[in-house]
């Protein structure tokens, strides 16, 4: 306060003003400029948690083709070998193909006898499904056994590959199944054909 009376001549003289309103608008900036960066670092602490997921591109419907395409020019046929799931539903469980294509590299390659349910684990993870027409689907009570229940699953999952195959030479040539099935196989067809459908859905045909 002695200061001020001492030097007041000057302090309210035009350079005196104009020195304090200089400080003034400083400490306005800075305080305004404080409460401003506040928001924006909570912000980003928020949006530092945000997860990627990629799923197989082969199956996916989270990219648009072009990114799709992309993604798939990248993966080797090994990186498809390690990341499709084949799933045979078949009431034979001895039946070859399932061990030839494992053996091939297809290292999550799997049989099951029937599903209960067309939200059974295994078939939700499953990005293609080989199903025999004969004694499977009894468990789900489908009147035309495989067929009634590849048709359902193909509906449910319309991203999945939907493979009908057949030991016998006559049935229901017409059945909606087999129009809407991504492929039928005979079963005793060599397994090279299994084989090359798998690859036909994953790499792709001009590989």
């Amino acid at each position: 306060m002695d200061w001020l009376i001492s030097n007041k001549e000057w302090v309210f003289s035009g350079v005196g003003i104009a020195v304090l309103g200089a400080l003034l608008g400083l400490w306005k900036y800075f305080s305004s400029k404080s409460q401003i960066m506040a928001p924006a670092g909570q912000n980003n602490q928020n949006t530092s948690n945000i997860k990627i997921n990629i799923s197989n591109p082969a199956f996916s419907s989270d990219f648009s083709s072009k990114e799709e395409e992309s993604l798939k020019d990248k993966m080797s046929l090994d990186d498809y070998k390690n990341s499709t799931r084949v799933l045979f539903i078949d009431d034979d469980t001895r039946f070859k193909v399932v061990k030839i294509l494992s053996r091939s590299g297809w290292v999550h390659t799997k049989l099951i006898k029937d599903c209960d349910t067309l939200d059974d684990r295994d078939v939700v993870d499953a990005n293609i499904l080989f199903i025999d027409v004969q004694g499977v689907g009894v468990s789900m009570g489908f009147a035309d056994e495989g067929l009634g229940l590849a048709l359902a699953i193909k509906e449910k999952y319309k991203d999945k590959k939907v493979v009908i195959y057949s030991a016998e030479t006559e049935g229901d040539r017409f059945h909606e199944a087999l129009r809407k099935a991504d492929s039928f196989l005979a079963k005793n067809a060599d397994p090279y054909q299994f084989q090359r459908l798998v690859e036909e859905f994953t790499v792709g045909t001009g590989n």
